[in-house]
């Protein structure tokens, strides 16, 4: 009998230990802690397929301060010649939808992204308004949902649901799968309420070092119910760099061209 005990303790102690909330709570946290920048540039280089195979490029140069919760971000594309000038400033609210703004040269003026819109295409590609936004661990309840890898590369997988008190969500909820090794997200699945399977897959792939920090070089987002996809390179990329005091503001993004 005793055998018997000791046998099922050792039995016991090698299964793995439950996964909790506050485990994947804590992934998060050091993720960001990790991999936060005080800023970050780049040129992109942006591809969209549609699902009869038709495909439309465009350019644009990025500049961000801060990070998730507290970031800023402008946007302004240089081509093609239909969309240059074509801005976009969002600034983040930490645990709410933040401010975001589209600036069109046609019309002269910038316009305010109401929350009703936050699902509108961004400028004909895959990504919605809210998909702009970088994943703001604060605005969510997590649960570990288990480990799986993504292209071969072990990875916390992690449910994280929007919560009430942190503004419209597109989104009943988000599967992210985060790389064990270095705690970098790899893939995210968003799925719209009511439907069972995911209405949007996001694969951050080509990750490298720049400038001391682990960055993704091409994000390609799948619309999965239109059957296309948006594939951004980054170029040209630059971290912590010293941003003008007036970059993030609705004067600049009034300007056409390029900073």
């Amino acid at each position: 009998m005793r055998r018997l005990s000791l046998a099922l303790l050792v039995l016991l102690t090698a299964l793995p230990l439950p996964l909790r909330a506050e485990d994947a709570a804590r992934l998060l946290e050091e993720s960001e802690k990790r991999h936060r920048s005080v800023s970050q540039e780049y040129a992109g280089e942006l591809t969209v397929v549609a699902k009869d195979g038709k495909v439309r490029t465009k350019g644009w140069k990025s500049w961000r301060q801060g990070y998730a919760g507290d970031s800023k971000l402008l946007i302004r594309f240089v081509d093609p010649p239909e969309v240059r000038g074509v801005g976009f400033l969002s600034l983040a609210k930490p645990g709410k939808n933040p401010d975001q703004w589209l600036y069109t040269p046609s019309m002269k003026r910038e316009r305010r992204i109401a929350a009703q819109n936050r699902d509108a295409p961004f400028v004909g590609t895959d990504f919605n308004y809210e998909d702009m936004e970088e994943f703001d661990r604060t605005k969510y309840d997590v649960s570990l949902a288990g480990k799986e890898a993504v292209g071969g590369v072990p990875c916390w997988k992690i449910e994280a649901r929007p919560r009430s008190d942190a503004g419209k969500s597109v989104y009943e909820r988000k599967l992210l799968w985060l790389r064990e090794d270095v705690l970098y997200m790899a893939k995210v699945e968003s799925f719209r309420k009511g439907e069972e399977g995911p209405a949007k897959r996001l694969l951050l792939e080509d990750l490298a070092e720049v400038e001391g920090h682990r960055v993704a070089r091409r994000l390609v987002m799948h619309d999965l119910k239109k059957g296309s996809r948006t594939t951004i390179v980054l170029q040209k990329l630059a971290f912590d760099r010293v941003q003008p005091a007036d970059r993030y503001t609705l004067q600049n993004l009034l300007r056409e061209g390029e900073d």
